[in-house]
């Protein structure tokens, strides 16, 4: 079963590029300043990020402009994590969330996990449930 809460992909920022949103200030950058400042291709901006509702304005000449501080800010709230529920898993295949139907439960050493088939697609999802800690004996 697909849960209703679509995750996107496109347009995700690595590390280094979360880390470089601190930097933009409360100002107008263009697209190409802004794609300078973060490290990524212009042309995302115009593919990806103004088609998914990026704040921008168009001045008379219709160059685009973006504010710095309200891209960041969006841009944190589009891509946040999202938590999944315990009985749903992540399909690498079909990039969605699935609930787990019939799951069945593993243990190895200290880990314990859940196995189930993507109802879509048929890859096998592994959802860990717990890994305990080590005890160590130092009597």
């Amino acid at each position: 079963m697909l849960i209703d809460t679509e995750i996107i992909l496109k347009g995700r920022l690595d590390g280094n590029q979360r880390n470089r949103l601190v930097r933009l200030l409360d100002m107008l950058y263009t697209p190409g300043e802004l794609a300078n400042e973060i490290g990524f291709e212009v042309r995302q901006v115009y593919r990806v990020y103004i088609p998914l509702g990026c704040p921008h304005e168009k001045d008379s000449t219709g160059r685009l402009w973006i504010n710095g501080a309200e891209f960041r800010d969006w841009v944190k709230d589009l891509y946040q994590k999202r938590n999944l529920g315990p009985d749903e898993a992540f399909c690498l295949s079909c990039k969605k969330t699935i609930k787990m139907i019939s799951p069945e439960k593993y243990q190895k050493g200290r880990l314990s996990y859940y196995i189930s088939n993507c109802p879509f697609c048929g890859r096998k999802l592994a959802r860990i449930i717990t890994k305990s800690k080590r005890i160590d004996d130092q009597s």
